[in-house]
Order: structure tokens, then C-alpha cells, then sequence
């Protein structure tokens, strides 16, 4: 006798099975995916002849002011608006007392975090000519820094009275040149656009 063997696989042929198997067979569950898209399947726009009529004349372009319902405030009028009599000046003032206590002529300030630094104008003729002749003859070696340290000045001054020669502008112009050549796409488009800014802030725009 030959048996005819089917080509299915033999777990797909559920009918085969005893009634109790039917119950153990885990049904189809319902994931996330699925209730999304049917949610906003039912996001429907309501139909234009649900909302109310519009009249004619409310179509006009203005701004509507409506605050909330609240205490009054002293800043909500300014002082030039107040008569002299009106207690809300004596609430703006104490208002700004509390904000600015450091206000008052005989209120000690709160110490500072650094030492404020004093300006010196110590500096003679012939130490700045000194300076020159050392920034001239030997730029590598006396930098801006190095010349600060030596007269006991600061970098700015030591850049207000003397410049770098072109030899030493070169230099530093090569080694800032392989830095940028180390730079990646999104730090080169990010300082174009700093520049961008900038060219756009002097034209105030």
C-alpha cells in the first residue's frame, strides 16, 4: 500500500489535530505598531460645516490683549503716569529697594572674587626702546610673553608698541595653516560660519 505524503509541513495542518491542541495554539496579538496606524487612521480632520460661522467683520488682522485675572502690580504703570499722591510709588520704590539692596551710598559691596588689577605706567623711554631692539633682533626668542615677564608689563602692551617681524607673522601663519588641515568637515563649516556671523554683524544685518 502507498502513503501519499503530503507536501505541508505536518504543523500546519492544524485540522489533523485533536480539539484540545486548538486551545494551546497561542492566538495573534495586536503590537504597538499595528493600534499606531490604526490611531491615526482615525485622526480625522472634522468637517468644515462642524465649526461655527464666520462673520465678515471678524476677519480683520489685529492682536487681541486678554490677561489672565490677577493682583494688581506697581509695574504695570509707570511712575511718570502716577499722580503724586497715589501709593503705588511708595510700592515701586520699595519694589526697586529689594531688587538693587547694593543701592544705597552707605551699603557695603560684597568682596570680589579677584584682586582688580592696577595700571602701571612705569615703563621709561629707553626700556621701550629696549623692547624694540629685542623683538627686532630676535622674535623667536623674545615673544610677547617673555618680554611681559622681563619688563613686567602685559602681552597687549608688549603688542601695542612693537609688532612681530614678517618672518615670525610666516611662521605662525604656516603652523595655524597645518592646524586647519587637521580639521574635520564639521568643525571647517562651523568656523565659515562663525565668519559668516561676524562679516554680518558689522553690516547689522
Amino acid at each position: 500500500m502507498n502513503l501519499a505524503i503530503p507536501k505541508r509541513s505536518v504543523t500546519k495542518l492544524i485540522f489533523l489535530y485533536p480539539s484540545f491542541v486548538h486551545n494551546a495554539i497561542p492566538a495573534a496579538r495586536r503590537h504597538e505598531s499595528s493600534a499606531r496606524r490604526t490611531t491615526k487612521r482615525l485622526r480625522v480632520k472634522p468637517n468644515p460645516s462642524f465649526a461655527p460661522p464666520i462673520i465678515a467683520d471678524q476677519l480683520q488682522q489685529h492682536v487681541v490683549f486678554n490677561p489672565p485675572s490677577s493682583s494688581p502690580s506697581p509695574y504695570q504703570t509707570p511712575a511718570a503716569f502716577l499722580p503724586p499722591s497715589d501709593p503705588r510709588r511708595s510700592l515701586l520704590a520699595q519694589a526697586h529697594e529689594h531688587a538693587n539692596p547694593y543701592a544705597q551710598p552707605n551699603k557695603r559691596l560684597p568682596p570680589p572674587i579677584e584682586k582688580p588689577e592696577e595700571k602701571r605706567y612705569h615703563l621709561k623711554e629707553e626700556e621701550i626702546t629696549e623692547i624694540h631692539r629685542l623683538r627686532k633682533e630676535d622674535p623667536f626668542t623674545w615673544t610677547r610673553k617673555k618680554l611681559a615677564q622681563k619688563f613686567n608689563c602685559s602681552e597687549f602692551f608688549v603688542a601695542m608698541i612693537c609688532e612681530a617681524s614678517p618672518e615670525r607673522k610666516a611662521q605662525q601663519q604656516r603652523a595655524l595653516d597645518e592646524i586647519k588641515a587637521r580639521w574635520g568637515n564639521r568643525r571647517r563649516h562651523a568656523r565659515e560660519d562663525r565668519q559668516k556671523r561676524r562679516a554680518l554683524w558689522g553690516r547689522d544685518e
